[in-house]
């Protein structure tokens, strides 16, 4: 593994269209060590991991006079039945072990594991996130922590407490995804601190390390688990449930919100509901292994409802998760209140800092005295481990007047689209809202940020929502638009730029930028690639994030479905054959969206 690093440089990861051969000889060595500890390392883990947790459930059963305590005494009774199901998961991972022995079969099986490089590199184009994770396992094997703090996937964590996390093992339970080591690294804080904040930056998956901790616990028997977030990011939630683990999503939000909530109660899974509803939940939630609260910052305000909701279910609570996305170090006020909620014996030391005679507070010291309760990693931290291009779909329910709007333009496809974005023509739409909420988090992390749109109306609106940002529309003469571009590269102060996608795919170097916001999708997909490919060119040191700003159940969730099928075809065909060589921009294979599109339209009542 060493030789082929060195031989690949400071590359984050392997080109998955174009790779060079040595970027071949790592995916086709990564995937075939991948087999082998899939056949033999894990179950192993899981065996030891299992036996050592089980070591109480063993001193239980020796003990008559404890067992009986054990099953009678209600204090007692919870414990020994985790203990119970440790024991029971021990005896099924241990029960795989004896029945193979790791024997001969077993081990000429991993040994005689081989795959064609070609088939490699098609498993690593369709999920590069299982080939980073076990790129990263390797490196991490290969370089031993050292006895300081250090940044990268610890986020600056001491020594010690960093060790403490490696070596907590994480359950995958009904977890679905692969995780990148340093989301592995989160989840794995989550579940030893218990109750913590997570501050990562917006794009390194804060969702997925919540979800695999909640995995980690169902695995053990916990069943309840809530997770209170803003409104335009509730549909994401159920919808990341879904996508990553085989628990059932639950929103608790709207008309139907107590027949789920009673479902929820009966079932378990994973709640979902907003700051508006959680006050109104309190009473009906008496039973909970789970707690995460995402934009925490949005309970921010003691005295809010919101905020004493929060504080009062995290209070039964004993795992609990306050998810942001913002530098916490720097906003002290905001700080001291959510300690206060996950654990208040650190708000002394805490406090001391804040309160030093000098007046002036060190970041780094506040980061320090948060180690066991703050973990926080940024882009920069994690680079090596980030694929070239972060994409996000940020899927959003229509408000009741963004609904209205549309339902009056249902016989129009294009007013449709218009209708999606703009609502009722105030600037307050669903879309609008979750693309306010974006920029703020990426000007405040001091990112430049790209919006394309093929509406002119929906181009006037974000212009206004960016406080006045430049545009670049076919009106834009080419002098102009250099002019726009050089000034946007050039200041340290311009961080929005929006562009009518036709106008500003084509031609133009956007390099400065890092993040791409899709205002709506696209009947060609050529054209959202030439403006993403616009940012994320060749030579772009940094990953690149792309947001697709989507609405739910509306024409534009039929075109994606589309696109998607379309495109999956054209790239396996690609992939497959002699033309697996070109660019996918090179052909495009949308030519009948719009009448697919249409054709759907006329299909509804």
């Amino acid at each position: 593994m060493r030789r082929l690093e060195a031989i690949r440089g400071d590359r984050a990861l392997p080109h998955s269209e174009e790779p060079q051969r040595e970027d071949v000889d790592l995916i086709s060595a990564l995937d075939e060590y991948d087999h082998v500890r899939r056949v033999v390392e894990v179950p192993l883990e899981e065996a030891m991991y299992v036996w050592k947790k089980g070591q109480e459930s063993r001193r239980h059963a020796r003990s008559f006079k404890n067992l009986v305590r054990s099953i009678f005494v209600q204090s007692a009774r919870h414990l020994f039945f985790q203990e119970l199901l440790i024991a029971e998961n021990g005896l099924k991972a241990t029960t795989v072990i004896l029945n193979s022995r790791l024997s001969k079969s077993l081990l000429e099986k991993a040994a005689s594991h081989t795959s064609r490089p070609d088939e490699s590199l098609l498993r690593y184009r369709h999920n590069n996130a299982a080939f980073i994770a076990t790129l990263e396992r390797l490196r991490h094997q290969l370089n031993h922590v050292g006895s300081t703090s250090v940044r990268g996937t610890h986020g600056g964590l001491p020594a010690g407490i960093a060790m403490d996390v490696e070596n907590t093992r994480l359950l995958t339970g009904p977890l679905t995804a692969s995780l990148r080591r340093y989301q592995t690294f989160g989840a794995r804080y989550l579940v030893l601190q218990e109750r913590s904040l997570l501050g990562d930056d917006m794009g390194l998956g804060k969702t997925v390390q919540v979800l695999a901790a909640m995995c980690h616990l169902h695995a053990l028997g916990a069943r309840h688990f809530l997770v209170v977030a803003p409104n335009s990011v509730l549909v994401n939630w159920a919808r990341e449930v879904a996508k990553h683990t085989e628990m059932l999503p639950f929103l608790l939000h709207g008309p139907d919100r107590d027949d789920r909530l009673q479902q929820w109660r009966a079932a378990g899974g994973v709640a979902v509901t907003t700051y508006g509803t959680l006050p109104k939940l309190m009473d009906d939630i008496d039973k909970l292994d789970y707690f995460a609260v995402d934009e925490a910052h949005m309970a921010k305000n003691p005295e809010a409802a919101r905020s004493k909701a929060v504080a009062h279910i995290a209070n039964q609570s004993q795992f609990v998760t306050l998810m942001t996305g913002t530098a916490l170090e720097n906003r002290l006020s905001e700080l001291q209140y959510l300690v206060q909620i996950v654990q208040p014996q650190l708000m002394l030391e805490l406090n001391t800092i804040i309160e030093h005679p000098s007046g002036r507070v060190d970041p780094d010291d506040v980061v320090r005295a948060l180690a066991p309760v703050y973990l926080r990693r940024t882009q920069k931290d994690v680079l090596t481990e980030l694929p070239e291009r972060v994409e996000v779909e940020e899927w959003v329910d229509l408000h009741e007047v963004d609904r209205a709007a549309y339902n009056m333009a249902k016989t129009d496809l294009m007013s449709l689209r218009v209708a999606i974005n703009v609502g009722d023509g105030t600037r307050t739409s669903a879309k609008y809202q979750r693309l306010k909420e974006i920029l703020d988090e990426h000007t405040d992390a001091g990112r430049k940020t790209v919006v394309f749109s093929y509406f002119r109306q929906t181009i006037d609106d974000v212009c206004a929502i960016a406080g006045g940002a430049p545009r670049i529309t076919g009106d834009t003469s080419g002098a102009e638009r250099q002019r726009i571009i050089d000034e946007f590269s050039s200041s340290p102060t311009a961080r929005v730029l929006v562009s009518q996608i036709e106008a500003g795919g084509l031609g133009i170097n956007l390099q400065a930028a890092q993040v791409v916001i899709l205002m709506e999708a696209q009947f060609k997909p050529s054209i959202e690639w030439q403006a993403i490919a616009r940012v994320h060119r060749m030579g772009q040191s940094r990953s690149v994030m792309v947001h697709r700003l989507l609405a739910r159940d509306t024409i534009e969730e039929r075109l994606v479905q589309l696109i998607e099928e379309k495109t999956h075809i054209f790239k396996n065909f690609a992939h497959d054959s002699s033309v697996r060589d070109a660019s996918v921009m090179a052909v495009d294979t949308s030519g009948n969206f719009e009448n697919d599109l249409r054709g759907l339209l006329e299909e509804e009542p």
